[in-house]
């Protein structure tokens, strides 16, 4: 991957550190879900031709060439809005009082990478480094993943100009971090490049590796402490000497709790980037088949020892096809300290997890949550802006706020290092049972999570295949 080069707190419930055969691989591995962290773990692990990979997918998993075109659209309205790329039913909570809407998550092959924004932003090296002196995760700072954000299959292109739409023409102008557009995960062509793209595809015609599609997980099988394989929901099972989980934060700690893995902190921790979205009606509608966003501006409220680049800006051109008039301005909170909770609502693996974000619940969020809505209403002032597009009045009391409060889909932090799993990543006090995804990270990098998800993935392969 190219374009990315080195930028210039939960409480721990305990520490849990690796033991000497923590790593260890036995000969046939499963990887739960295909998405940004397991379509890399599948590849990667697949390279040692002795080893047998089966990776399980809940949805589709069909090979590149018979994917519908919308996969690989500019806009990743048309990729979302295909039957059987999301889960249809998840839910989640934002904000305390606030109903529970849908929550956007990927399904099938490539998983949310195949139906995201496209964004690639690594984060600031402080991100990486706190996980280490905060939180424990020796060997997880700058300095070891760096290499993976920057080095990752992914193929990375910013968007030429003439593709930009007039929102994002508009930041730009008003705003120069946003100037130059950002790296997107697409081809020279404007194709999206999904970790099923990136890594997976080429890996697909290995003999020692497996992928089964339209199998959703129920729970892991244990003996003892041991992981001895997975259950399906259809009863089905299939044994294995390594299960290692990556299917999201929402759903791998449902996958945990369904097992009756009693380890403290499983679900908790959940947090995602806060965003306040303002309507913007434009004077001309857009084509709902543009590429919606291509620009991203950075900012930094100040506010505490976390108040540098914490701020972001994000401009969405149109709505598809069903609002092509409307665009949105996101004012994001980039670092929080509010958490909330994923849970079961029951023990049947058809039923959706509990999703309760509970953001802006630490006052703490409060003060950098007005100072991305003051940078957004400061751009919005600027005459590039007034040029193209009509803001929709919007109220900023706190009620309303909370009551209009969204997301980046960027949850993360409900099997953290350092709580839930050891710096190999490793289930405490299990054995063979490994999680994988943003649901590790302690605290979610002030960037799109995307891009270092695929590097947790990368460094935690690199270190099984090395001991294993």
């Amino acid at each position: 991957m190219r374009g990315i080069s080195a930028p210039t707190g939960v409480p721990t419930l305990r520490r849990v550190t690796q033991s000497s055969d923590a790593g260890a691989l036995g000969a046939h591995v499963v990887v739960v879900g295909a998405g940004s962290a397991g379509c890399v773990l599948a590849a990667r692990l697949s390279e040692h031709p002795r080893r047998r990979v089966t990776l399980v997918e809940a949805g589709d998993v069909s090979r590149a060439v018979d994917l519908p075109p919308a996969m690989h659209a500019s806009s990743f309205l048309d990729a979302a809005e295909l039957p059987g790329r999301t889960w249809p039913s998840l839910r989640a909570t934002r904000a305390a009082g606030q109903p529970a809407r849908p929550y956007l998550r990927g399904r099938g092959i490539g998983g949310s990478s195949s139906i995201n924004a496209m964004i690639a932003l690594p984060g600031l090296a402080a991100d990486y480094d706190e996980w280490v002196s905060v939180h424990g995760c020796v060997g997880w700072g700058w300095r070891e993943l760096h290499p993976h954000l920057a080095g990752s299959a992914l193929e990375l292109h910013r968007a030429p100009e003439r593709e930009w739409g007039e929102v994002n023409r508009a930041l730009a102008l008003a705003l120069p971090s946003a100037a130059g557009g950002v790296l997107l995960t697409r081809d020279v062509d404007g194709r999206r490049v999904s970790v099923n793209d990136a890594y997976l595809e080429p890996a697909r015609d290995r003999p020692n590796l497996d992928v089964v599609g339209d199998t959703v997980v129920d729970r892991v099988l244990l003996r003892g402490v041991r992981a001895t394989g997975v259950r399906f929901a259809s009863g089905d099972e299939i044994r294995a000497d390594t299960v290692i989980l990556a299917a999201g934060a929402i759903h791998s700690p449902a996958v945990l709790l369904r097992s009756g893995i009693a380890s403290p902190g499983i679900g908790a921790n959940l947090h995602d980037h806060p965003s306040f979205p303002i309507t913007l009606r434009r004077q001309a509608a857009a084509d709902p088949r543009s590429l919606p966003i291509a620009t991203v501006a950075t900012l930094s409220s100040g506010i505490g020892s976390g108040g540098v680049d914490d701020l972001q800006l994000l401009p969405i051109d149109h709505l598809g096809p069903s609002a092509p008039d409307l665009g949105v301005l996101m004012a994001a909170l980039m670092r929080s300290s509010s958490r909330g909770r994923v849970r079961l609502g029951s023990d049947d693996p058809s039923d959706d997890p509990v999703v309760e974000f509970d953001m802006l619940a630490d006052e703490a969020d409060w003060a950098p949550m007005q100072a991305a809505i003051d940078a957004a209403e400061r751009a919005l002032d600027h005459p590039a802006f007034g040029a193209v597009v009509d803001v929709v009045p919007f109220d900023r009391r706190r009620d309303a706020v909370l009551g209009g409060l969204g997301d980046y889909v960027h949850a993360g932090g409900t099997c953290a290092m350092g709580t839930v799993v050891d710096t190999w990543c490793r289930v405490a006090g299990h054995d063979g049972l490994f999680v994988c995804d943003a649901s590790v990270m302690p605290q979610i990098p002030r960037a799109n999570t995307h891009l270092p998800v695929v590097a947790i993935a990368e460094r935690l392969a690199a270190i099984l295949a090395a001991v294993g």
